[in-house]
């Protein structure tokens, strides 16, 4: 553990000196010897200060999404809310939002797991009253066709009104729309004015 907490504090002292995190997290990793669960730890955990304000002034209450068009980062939600259900590891980083550590995305299955955690979603969008949801997968993810097809009946059985598509540029795709989002993805949470961290939502509950 004394191992992982000095880790962090070096890999925050060379992002706070604006090195890449990429190549800081690389040296880091090979310094310590960590493995790959340290270092998706450790990715999802540390951020600069000037990355840590930026993405909290992004963290909108999830209050505010009521009567508002709602983008939901579709595979980040849901492998978050998996993870909560399923009692997997979390963390929540630096910048407060809550993330995964599995590191899953381009292995993801389609299966009763995911229906548990779109039933939770769908029934916690449903108390804050949006006015229209869309949820946005990626289309290289194999079954994204069919668990789109999957979330639209849902939502249309809950009487939610939304949509769901697949996207060859997901992340690209949510930014230009620039709606409330629903993310933990640093990358989006940057470049969207508002972002909604509704694995929190659902953990604290």
């Amino acid at each position: 553990m004394l191992e992982i907490k000095n880790a962090a504090q070096d890999l925050k002292y060379l992002l706070d000196r604006d090195y890449n995190k990429k190549t800081s997290l690389n040296l880091i990793v090979n310094h310590y010897k960590l493995n790959d669960k340290q270092r998706n730890f450790l990715q999802r955990y540390v951020f600069s200060e000037k990355d840590i304000k930026l993405h909290k002034s992004r963290l909108f209450s999830i209050e505010k999404i009521a009567g508002k068009d709602i983008i939901i980062d579709g595979y980040n939600v849901l492998i978050t809310v998996e993870a909560i259900l399923n009692k997997k590891e979390l963390v929540r980083g630096m910048d407060g939002f809550l993330r995964d550590t599995s590191a899953i995305f381009s292995k993801y299955i389609f299966d009763k797991n995911t229906k548990k955690a779109l039933k939770r979603i769908i029934l916690t969008l449903k108390e804050y009253k949006p006015r229209f949801v869309l949820f946005i997968f990626d289309s290289q993810i194999s079954h994204s066709g069919e668990l789109t097809g999957y979330v639209r009946h849902k939502l249309n059985e809950s009487g939610l009104n939304g949509n769901a598509r697949t996207s060859r540029s997901a992340d690209k795709e949510i930014v230009d729309l620039n709606e409330i989002t629903m993310t933990s993805d640093s990358i989006i949470i940057e470049k969207v004015d508002g972002a909604v961290d509704i694995g929190s939502v659902i953990y604290e509950k």
